[in-house]
């Protein structure tokens, strides 16, 4: 029995991928104390930390990087402590 791959699942998957690289890093968890921001890496770790610098100085602090995951290639994850 031979498999077959749809013509359009190529073309779907392509461009579900131009869409996550292209949206750019964002805020996925906020606190007074804590910043969770998810990044690709052609965004990279500055625009992430220019993001939770904004959202830290909604409380009257400043994001400093805790650490950061890696899920696979293109999903990044900064977590940002707020002083």
């Amino acid at each position: 029995m031979t498999r077959q791959i749809t013509p359009w699942l190529p073309v779907a998957a392509s461009l579900l991928l131009a869409v996550t690289a292209c949206s750019g890093p964002a805020v996925v968890e906020r606190s007074a104390t804590a910043v969770t921001v998810r990044y690709t890496g052609m965004d990279g770790i500055e625009e992430a930390t220019q993001l939770a610098q904004k959202a830290c100085a909604l409380h009257h602090k400043t994001a400093r990087l805790r650490n950061i995951a890696h899920f696979g290639l293109s999903e990044h994850y900064g977590h940002f402590d707020c002083f």
